[in-house]
């Protein structure tokens, strides 16, 4: 009777696992970090509102490059512009909410559609490791979260408004983990891990 038993290999490339989790982290964090300075300057009315809007509106572009080696260009078009979405949709919200707009509950509607839509896409390209359950839950703390950050800015109460943001940059990494763990596990080859079927 033979036995099929799956090992890893004595030396999988962690060069390749360490640069895919490096760059995911930092694209993520780069969304919360430009997220919050639009945040400021929305709330503020500062000057370098479309400059900030401008480069926040690149991180759409740099996280889909991350994804595009592994599921197609057609793919990183489909995320990058979901999140484009998810950011404009964000900016109008904190307009609103700073102004007091009724349109603000239209708005905050949308922006929870859009992460749904979000957890659809990247279900899509990975179910077996990225769980769309885990995935709405993840991108709805997220959107919570913001919130919470908006909330405590536009009402001047700055402890709570860091409290919030350093909530979020833990939150965000988590997230940039899961992505990383869930593209490895679906394309072990691509980072020098190799299951060998060994008879016993």
């Amino acid at each position: 009777m033979h036995q099929k038993n799956y090992a890893p290999p004595a030396c999988p490339d962690f060069s390749k696992q360490i640069a895919l989790v490096n760059n995911m982290r930092s694209a993520w964090e780069q969304h919360v970090f430009w997220t919050r300075l639009l945040l400021v300057s929305i709330a503020e009315r500062l000057a370098d509102l479309p400059e900030t809007m401008d480069r926040l509106l690149q991180n759409p572009y740099d996280i889909a490059r991350i994804f595009a080696p592994y599921y197609g260009g057609d793919a990183a078009k489909k995320i990058a512009a979901l999140l484009t979405e998810h950011l404009q949709i964000g900016a109008e919200l904190i307009t609103a909410l700073r102004d007091k707009n009724p349109d603000s509950e239209k708005l905050t509607k949308e922006w929870y559609a859009n992460a749904d839509k979000m957890a659809d896409a990247f279900s899509g390209l990975n179910p077996n490791y990225y769980n769309h359950g885990e995935l709405r839950a993840m991108l709805r703390r997220h959107l919570d979260l913001t919130t919470q950050e908006v909330a405590a800015r536009l009402a001047g109460d700055y402890h709570a408004d860091i409290e919030a943001m350093n909530r979020l940059e833990r939150e965000i990494l988590a997230m940039a983990d899961y992505f990383s763990a869930g593209i490895i596990k679906q394309f072990p080859h691509k980072f020098g891990i190799y299951y060998e079927m060994q008879r016993l």
